[in-house]
This record gives structure tokens, C-alpha cells and sequence, in this order.
């Protein structure tokens, strides 16, 4: 299904990771389109002046400092939002890295299964209560292809023994879909999709090699074209609510792995997922 302008006037959606890349498109589009964008954002500065460059193309958006390799700045995050909007149409989970060498953050977890998945979790989980206020609430997980390499190894979820940067990041996307498919069991009055945006140029290629960082941008497409997908299903009034826990390669639903379409590991990894990020059992 190609691209298309949507109306999303006075919609209030909130989009992680919006100051470059695909998070930076979507937020315009939807912006254009009249909804009330929210930029999750981890440099205030930059998020600034990209609210300032929506106004002044007639758009609307505030900005909501989060940085998801912080729990506490998670749940401030969510604090903030359900403090200030009565409710949420749209939630988009964008916010990524790839990371070449191990890192682990200050709440002991491994820096890119923190930030790609149990930050987004968490802040899902905390905003559930704001998305049932709205009408008709959706969720988009900025999902990958990537996901097909990755695997719920229980004995060694963070990778402590055998990191690699790729192997890590394509097991918080396969995380993300799993994700997606029990949000989908548990909250039937959310259309929760994951989404593969295609091969995209965007900062997530940073840590490599310049040269290889340098070829992937010419050869791959821009973020703008990235961001086309995820408008659509975050925008998209056709879109049916049986699309729900769903897959999809840019426009068209797809069969995941076989990895992700596992039940009870989904499962699992929700419980798993609420204990390591210190919610209640009947949060």
C-alpha cells in the first residue's frame, strides 16, 4: 500500500527517538497530518529545535526529555505525559542503537537490550492507563528484519558470555515482536503492529567504521522513506483491528520468524521483562 496523508487532527501521539532518522520523519508527517506530536527525546536542545522547525511549518509538538538507558528517567517520562494530556492516541517506539562492545548501564543491564527493549516496555507499560483513555489507541514497534539472527537464549538474555554487536541487536528486535504479539493477547483494545521500515540510512550505524557507515548511506534508502511505513500504521483509519500483534515489511504484513511467533516464550519474556524493570506483579 503506498504512503499516504492521513488526517490526525488533534490526535496526541508520542514518538521516541524523535530528533533524527525515522522518528524525525514520522514526527513531521504526523505533524503535517494536525496531530499534537510528543518528541521523546534524549538532548532537550535538539528536540527543541525540532519543535521550533514544526511550528514554524504550522505543525504542533512539544518536546519530553527520555533516555531509556535510565529506567527512573523512563518513569518520569511517563509521569510527565500523564500529567500533562488526558489521553493517548498513538504511542511509536522508535528509540534504537547498535552498539559494538558491551556496555551496560547504570541499572545493570546491557545498553542495547535496555534501550532498544525493556526502556520501551517499561514506558509502554507505564502509559497503558493513558492509551485506554483514548478512542481508538495504537501502538508501533519500529521492529527489523535483523530479528530473523536473534534469539531467547534464557541462560544468557544480556549476551554477558557471548556479546556481538548485530547478535544483540537483532535480539531486541525480536523482543520488540514477541513484545508486540503478547501486548496484542493482553490489551485487545489496542492495535499493537511491529514494523520492518526497510534497510534504512539513519544514525543507528554510527559505531561502525566510517567508510562502511559512509557505503551504507549511499546505497540504502533515506529516513524519510523509512518513516512512510510507520505514519501508515500509526495514521491509517482502514487498517482493521485484526491487525493486531501483527508483522510488517513496510506496507505489507508479513510471517515473522518462527522464533517470534512463539506463544509461550512471548509470554514469558513479558513477565520476565516486568520484574527486570521493577514493576508490580499487577502493574
Amino acid at each position: 500500500m503506498p504512503p499516504a496523508n492521513f488526517p490526525m487532527k488533534d490526535r496526541v501521539v508520542f514518538v521516541t527517538g524523535a530528533t533524527s532518522g525515522i522518528g524525525l520523519e514520522t514526527a513531521r508527517s504526523l505533524a503535517r497530518s494536525g496531530a499534537r506530536v510528543v518528541l521523546g527525546v534524549r538532548d532537550p536542545v535538539r528536540g527543541h529545535a525540532v519543535a521550533d522547525e514544526i511550528g514554524r511549518a504550522g505543525g504542533n509538538a512539544e518536546v519530553l526529555a527520555v533516555d531509556f538507558v535510565s529506567f527512573d528517567s523512563v518513569r518520569r517520562a511517563a509521569a510527565g505525559l500523564s500529567a500533562t494530556q488526558p489521553r493517548l492516541d498513538v504511542l511509536v517506539n522508535n528509540a534504537g542503537v547498535a552498539r559494538r562492545r558491551r556496555e551496560t548501564t547504570a541499572d545493570g543491564h546491557e545498553l542495547t537490550w535496555q534501550t532498544n527493549y525493556l526502556g520501551h516496555y517499561l514506558l509502554t507499560r507505564l502509559l497503558l492507563p493513558l492509551l485506554k483513555n483514548a478512542s481508538a489507541p495504537r501502538i508501533v514497534n519500529v521492529a527489523s528484519e535483523g530479528h530473523r539472527w536473534g534469539r531467547i537464549d534464557w541462560s544468557d538474555l544480556e549476551l554477558a558470555n557471548r556479546y556481538g554487536g548485530f547478535r544483540a541487536y537483532a535480539n531486541t528486535k525480536l523482543a520488540q515482536i514477541l513484545f508486540t504479539r503478547e501486548l496484542a493477547r493482553r490489551e485487545p483494545g489496542i492495535l499493537s503492529v511491529a514494523v520492518h521500515p526497510g534497510a534504512i540510512g539513519t544514525n543507528i550505524w554510527r559505531p561502525l567504521p566510517a567508510h562502511l557507515d559512509s557505503l551504507i548511506r549511499l546505497i540504502v534508502p533515506s529516513a524519510e522513506h523509512g518513516a512512510e511505513p510507520v505514519v501508515r500504521l500509526a495514521a491509517d483509519p482502514s487498517l482493521p483491528a485484526a491487525a493486531s500483534g501483527r508483522y510488517y515489511r513496510r506496507f505489507r504484513e508479513s510471517a515473522p520468524s518462527r522464533a517470534a511467533r512463539d506463544d509461550e516464550t512471548a509470554a514469558r519474556l513479558w513477565d520476565v521483562s516486568g520484574r527486570e524493570t521493577g514493576l508490580e506483579p499487577g502493574q
